[in-house]
């Protein structure tokens, strides 16, 4: 057994064998507030971030997950995901940006600018989900294109 790891071992050094990292385990989830609100933002930099929406869903999202937001067909997970797939496509500089977050209990709140491409104006977007044993359940969103005209000096991000 010794020799064999010593095998791999050294045929990693002089690269004769593909070197793998062995990813990191999934941070422990008690259900804390500050729990959840980590479990929300991982979901949101993996499905938004980085575009993998589907696997988001599949890590993160309980299968009877349900969508409030009022442009989503059927308020499911696979409506969910190829909503967010079809908007992905159609800006292809597209730009979520987390602006700041809190929790309460099983409740996690983002205020979130997004950007459809770098000159045009940003929308506003409070999400809200609710999480049950650190699965997303729910989901609700407010958003806020950008106003025709700006009279308040104070910015909405």
């Amino acid at each position: 057994m010794r020799s064999s790891r010593l095998l791999i071992c050294m045929a990693m050094i002089y690269g004769m064998m593909p070197f793998t990292p062995i990813r990191a385990a999934q941070p422990r989830c008690d259900g804390s507030p500050a729990a959840n609100k980590a479990v929300v933002l991982r979901f949101y930099a993996l499905a938004l971030g980085d575009f993998k929406v589907r696997e988001a869903f599949d890590r993160f999202a309980d299968p009877g997950f349900v969508e409030h937001s009022e442009d989503t067909p059927g308020g499911t997970v696979a409506g969910t995901i190829n909503f967010l797939e079809g908007l992905i496509a159609r800006f292809p500089q597209r730009k979520w940006e987390v602006v700041r977050s809190a929790a309460d209990g099983d409740l996690v709140f983002l205020h979130v600018r997004f950007s459809p491409q770098p000159d045009k104006p940003a929308t506003a977007i409070s999400e809200i989900f609710r999480l049950k044993n650190c699965r997303l359940v729910e989901h609700w969103d407010v958003i806020a294109g950008p106003p025709d005209k700006i009279v308040n000096p104070n910015s909405r991000f």
